[in-house]
């Protein structure tokens, strides 16, 4: 899968993508919400692990935006810091999963693995305002 990984902490954000690769993803790292859009009108991604609380363009920002460029796109959610109404606000804009950092990386494996099972067998990946 091609994965991008969007947020504004660089340790967070490197650790996470040398595991994906590790497990055989191709991953883009990068470090703000605009920088994430411009990306995304250039590479076909797979899935977005996307940090809800970064200066500048929060993820809720670019989560509105992700859905009205690429709305299949598969948006997995990662907060240290976001709130119990931003949480539900990414819910309703059609996550897929919401992690909590810090969070062991057998956490975010999973969530690759329901998204890769969802598209090896072509049905829908539930969203999280779905369930």
């Amino acid at each position: 899968m091609e994965i991008m990984i969007v947020d504004d902490e660089p340790q967070v954000a490197e650790v996470l993508a040398t595991s994906l690769r590790r497990q055989g993803h191709s991953t883009t790292v990068v470090h703000s919400g605009r920088e994430a859009l411009d990306r995304l009108k250039s590479v076909a991604f797979d899935a977005m692990f996307l940090d809800v609380s970064m200066p500048g363009m929060n993820g809720l920002d670019v989560m509105a935006e992700v859905r009205r460029l690429r709305p299949s796109l598969a948006v997995v959610v990662i907060t240290g810091h976001a709130t119990p109404d931003e949480i539900e606000d990414v819910k309703k804009m059609g996550a897929v999963d919401v992690i909590q950092k810090p969070s062991a990386l057998t956490h975010y494996h999973q969530a690759i693995e329901r998204l890769h099972a969802s598209a090896t067998t072509k049905k829908p990946f539930p969203r999280l305002g779905d369930v």
